[in-house]
């Protein structure tokens, strides 16, 4: 009769020595993989530009996601992005003055350095060789604020946020490895006795092969 191997737990300094190898070595393992045929990347820490106080205007372009993907053959991909994003305006105005402050939020898609345009017929002529920029604006607001009394002192603000999505479709795509991020501009624009913010928060992309008609147009 075969007798079972009973286990006994070692402890000491050996035994801690040892779950800390085996974890430096699984942590080491599940770090290296290849890139599949469809990757999913997902951020939670908050990008943040604002003007500086007073009039003036700031935008800075981030990267907010990023993937890696494998293709075999020419192929056709599809690639959706959610992502919370918050708007803060706060306009006043003294005695007979306007204030205005803008904020506006774009997100667009780029695979191994070149934007994925929106449609190839940006003018609508229904001739599919205009591509355009593939920038699509996920949050924007102009808030302004006009008084003609000499005396009165306004001030107002609007703090929103909310979820959004788009798909972007790249068509055409070769075989290989393939690097794929999602940027985004934050632009912030105040005018006068005014501030403004943008955010970008959570955030998700997933890109995905998707076999579409051989005379499909976008």
């Amino acid at each position: 009769m075969r007798k079972a191997l009973r286990l006994i737990p070692r402890t000491g300094p050996r035994a801690v020595l040892g779950l800390t190898i085996l974890f430096f070595l699984a942590g080491t393992a599940g770090a290296t993989h290849e890139p599949a045929d469809k990757v999913e990347a997902v951020a939670s820490n908050v990008e943040v530009m604002q003007t500086q106080g007073g009039p003036g205007s700031s935008s800075s372009e981030v990267a907010l996601l990023r993937g890696t993907l494998r293709t075999s053959s020419p192929t056709d991909l599809q690639i959706t992005v959610t992502a919370e994003t918050g708007l803060y305006t706060a306009v006043t105005t003294i005695g007979t003055n306007d204030s205005e402050a803008r904020a506006k939020i774009l997100l667009w898609v780029e695979i191994d350095g070149v934007r994925v345009p929106v449609t190839f017929d940006s003018n609508g002529d229904g001739i599919f060789t205009d591509p355009d920029d593939g920038r699509v604006v996920f949050n924007n607001r102009d808030f302004g604020l006009s008084s003609i009394n000499l005396l009165a002192v306004l001030t107002a603000f609007e703090k929103t946020r909310s979820a959004n999505a788009f798909n972007w479709v790249a068509l055409n795509v070769g075989p290989g490895v393939h690097s794929i991020v999602v940027k985004g501009r934050l632009e912030t624009i105040a005018l006068s006795a005014a501030t403004s913010a943008a955010a970008v928060g959570k955030r998700t992309m997933i890109a995905e092969p998707s076999k579409l008609a051989n005379d499909v147009s976008i």
